[in-house]
């Protein structure tokens, strides 16, 4: 799935980028969603930036993660038009932890934008092996509870990375939502119902 989304070019993944974050962004209005935790692209993964920057001009709140590699964790941070940005473990672009505001504790973003190397229609998500959303939800899910309400797991990425199935075990993570530059589907049911935000 990796060879399959690294052989898009980039001008093909800059323009399906560009339709996939329109439809979140009409996702968002749509929910009238207040604050969001999304990632920085890396590599070949869909480009979120043009979300990022529409949340800023729209006074959303821009919430980003800092891979902890030892801990299999990750450190929340929210993101400024002003925040400076640094390699992390990976390579992956995060916020600079000397000069980041950390999101506060207790608080949830009310929709979690997640990657993948493939998704299915029945909130099915292949991911990079190390767990992190796996052990972001778990932490969320009590600070939801407290908090009254429940964020929305909704991934992004390329209509070439949906398959018909992904192999699920029962501790992986289940989306309620999915995003790509093709439409958008929720899985409210559990089946998959395709629908557009128009």
């Amino acid at each position: 799935m990796k060879g399959i989304r690294d052989s898009l070019s980039p001008e093909t993944r800059d323009r399906l980028s560009r339709q996939a974050s329109d439809l979140a962004v009409e996702c968002m209005k749509q929910y009238r969603f207040a604050s969001m935790l999304i990632y920085l692209p890396f590599r070949s993964e869909l480009d979120t930036w043009p979300i990022i920057q529409w949340a800023w001009s729209s006074g959303v709140q821009v919430i980003v993660p800092r891979s902890q590699r030892g801990s299999r964790e990750m450190e929340l941070y929210d993101l400024t038009p002003e925040a400076s940005l640094a390699a992390g473990s990976y390579g992956i672009p995060e916020p600079d932890p000397k000069t980041a505001v950390k999101y506060g504790p207790g608080q949830v973003p009310e929709v979690i934008w997640v990657p993948g190397l493939a998704f299915d229609a029945y909130g099915g998500r292949l991911g990079y092996g190390g767990g992190y959303f796996d052990t972001l939800r778990s932490r969320l899910d009590g600070e939801a509870q407290a908090a009254g309400r429940q964020p929305r797991w909704i991934g992004i990425g390329f209509q070439e990375q949906v398959i018909p199935q992904v192999p699920m075990e029962i501790h992986d993570l289940r989306l309620d939502g999915l995003v790509t530059d093709q439409g958008w589907m929720k899985f409210e049911t559990g089946t998959g119902e395709p629908y557009h935000g128009a």
